[in-house]
């Protein structure tokens, strides 16, 4: 969520983040959201009976996992160092988060060519389609310009092939160049050989070729999602910041 500070009216408002604006009055879903309603399959569903009330739990650190990966990405991307342990012994990401870092940092040094990044957790916005989203990374390998999404997931679902096929267009509707091809940076890959696009525990896995079919999904989704949401809008909160007991 994002939570914005009023200081001078003592106030905290809370956004709810699945849903993207331009004006604060028009209010789009985020790509994710709609495709919330799309099943993950048998897979997916056997593992949340199997956990039973753990799933949450799980899912909430399976969470806060990818968002703390996506952050350290992000500001090594734009310059910031960014560091596992301090010099006073505090560790700023678990073990995990940081073996997928570093394979982050090995796609990247191998792989995308120097200085092209061309976009950084880019905010993607269609009128057109109703729709907002964040693209993780554009930029360019081997001249093509790319769109990659980060994910250390466990497993990849048809939804994240889905979701970077409109990603694709958003991009493609206000941007240039345009999007040659796009595929998920997987940080928690089984694989453990090098190759092109690949490496022990990543692999760059591209959808271009599917792209027609996966933007078919998304608007069968999308109308169902409609259906079930006929008046969308953010459950916008707000709180005061602070209180103090008056002396009597």
């Amino acid at each position: 969520m994002k939570i914005f500070i009023h200081e001078d009216l003592n106030r905290i408002d809370v956004l709810d983040e699945r849903f993207y604006t331009l004006d604060n009055k028009t209010f789009f879903p985020s790509v994710t959201t709609v495709l919330s309603v799309y099943p993950k399959g048998w897979g997916y569903n056997d593992w949340l009976k199997s956990n039973g009330y753990n799933a949450d739990i799980l899912l909430q650190r399976a969470g806060e996992r990818g968002t703390n990966v996506h952050d350290a990405i992000e500001r090594f991307l734009i310059g910031e160092e960014i560091t596992f342990i301090n010099k006073d012994g505090r560790e700023n990401h678990t073990l995990d988060e940081w073996q997928m870092i570093c394979r982050f940092m090995e796609f990247y040094e191998r792989t995308v060519d120097p200085g092209s990044e061309m976009g950084i957790e880019t905010m993607l916005f269609s009128k057109k389609m109703r729709l907002g989203g964040t693209a993780d990374l554009v930029c360019k390998i081997n001249g093509e310009t790319w769109l990659i999404d980060h994910k250390t997931s466990n497993a990849l679902y048809k939804t994240h092939e889905v979701q970077l096929a409109v990603y694709k267009d958003m991009w493609d509707e206000v941007n240039t160049p345009k999007i040659d091809r796009y595929g998920v940076l997987w940080l928690n890959a089984k694989t453990r050989t090098d190759k092109e696009f690949q490496g022990k525990g990543w692999q760059l896995k591209e959808f271009t070729k599917n792209h027609d079919h996966n933007r078919k999904l998304y608007d069968h989704t999308r109308a169902l999602w409609d259906e079930e949401n006929p008046t969308y809008v953010p459950a916008n909160k707000s709180f005061p910041n602070s209180f103090k007991k008056e002396k009597e």
